[in-house]
């Protein structure tokens, strides 16, 4: 059993489980198996005296259908398993950030992997934390992604006349300073694809939170 890389970070040392991922979109379940004591007798503990991990390996996963499996280990409380259910765009994504849950021979995953880093990049290095982008108008994230992606198009087209670049940099709808266009089409698509992800991040924790006050988004 592979465990999943996110797994490494320390804050799983000092938090529960769903206290860590919940918040990042997942619907997690998890299950506890009491680890075999040679004060039980039986096969058990001599199973798992002579190959742990085999023993491990075999414990039943009761998570319901569609939940991936991402640890399995012992830990303080015995033998934890813990599955999760992607529900946000970002949560599949951070799955996908080991390759070994996203399906090494997909191709594709290198173009999700590529925008979930551009917006791990937008948040850590250019300071744009989702508390950020929920004072933003409703939109002007969508507004971002699409003049990154007519930049990209009107590369791409090579028939295309420059007033395509032109219409990019009219509808950007933050300060000038912040439009910065790559030369590289697909670099541009990258950063839309990122500026979208973070317009339906914002969008689905605007329905949380009006769902939790009893109205609409």
């Amino acid at each position: 059993m592979h465990i999943h890389q996110i797994f490494e970070h320390p804050y799983f040392e000092e938090r529960p489980v769903k206290d860590i991922l919940e918040p990042f979109g997942f619907a997690v379940h998890t299950v506890t198996h009491e680890l075999p004591s040679d004060l039980d007798g039986g096969d058990d503990y001599a199973r798992y005296e002579a190959e742990p991990d085999t023993y491990i390996d075999q414990l039943d996963n009761t998570a319901p259908a569609g939940y991936t499996e991402i640890y399995r280990a012992e830990n303080e409380d015995g033998i934890l398993i813990v599955s999760v259910r992607a529900k946000t765009v970002f949560a599949q994504l951070l799955l996908f950030t080991d390759i070994r849950y996203s399906g090494p021979e997909d191709t594709v995953n290198a173009s999700y992997l590529a925008v979930y880093n551009e917006r791990m990049r937008q948040i850590f290095s250019e300071g744009f934390s989702r508390e950020n982008d929920d004072q933003h108008k409703p939109g002007s994230l969508a507004v971002a992604g699409a003049s990154y992606a007519i930049n990209a198009a009107d590369a791409l087209q090579v028939e295309s006349p420059e007033s395509g670049k032109d219409a990019a940099a009219a509808v950007w709808p933050f300060d000038q300073t912040w439009w910065k266009p790559s030369p590289d089409p697909r670099r541009n698509l990258i950063k839309s694809g990122a500026l979208i992800l973070a317009e339906i991040d914002r969008l689905d924790r605007a329905a949380a939170k009006a769902a939790a006050a009893g109205g609409d988004a």
